[in-house]
């Protein structure tokens, strides 16, 4: 283990979280009854990312197409969440990614991050239940969204 990644993994003990430490070097943890996990770049010190990976499965081609949109909008539409969709695991992970020069920065962040995490999973959540099928399967962001992302404000 590293000494980056000893410094999370006490600093999650001392949050009151139980981290576990993955082969490949992944920090895993339970928050609000989902599976959280911190990813690293091996060729950036700096970079890292937070990931729920899996929070709602996909059953349905249509279901893959509709869970598309819904992530473009999510995306869009909560700051600093990435709602990405994996279609030949037929399961959607939200994810947070930034630089972090020390352990002291994450942890000023950690709170306010998963706050974000949980923000975007709920909107994905939203515009899911929201939708209808696409008869054409396009998927697409409406003019207002497209220029509203395009000037800031989301």
């Amino acid at each position: 283990m590293t000494s980056r990644s000893d410094r999370l993994m006490e600093f999650l003990s001392t949050e009151g979280y139980r981290p576990t430490l993955r082969p490949d070097g992944d920090i895993v943890f339970k928050h609000e009854g989902g599976t959280f996990v911190i990813r690293f770049d091996p060729s950036d010190d700096e970079y890292l990312s937070i990931a729920y990976p899996n929070f709602w499965r996909l059953t349905t081609d249509a279901e893959v197409t509709r869970a598309l949109r819904a992530a473009n909008r999510a995306t869009v539409r909560v700051k600093a969440v990435k709602i990405l969709v994996f279609e030949e695991y037929r399961g959607v992970w939200a994810s947070v990614e930034f630089f972090a020069e020390s352990t002291s920065q994450f942890e000023t962040t950690f709170s306010r991050t998963l706050t974000v995490l949980r923000a975007g999973v709920e909107r994905f959540g939203e515009e899911m239940r929201a939708s209808e099928p696409l008869e054409d399967e396009r998927i697409a962001l409406t003019r207002e969204e497209v220029m509203r992302f395009k000037h800031g404000n989301y």
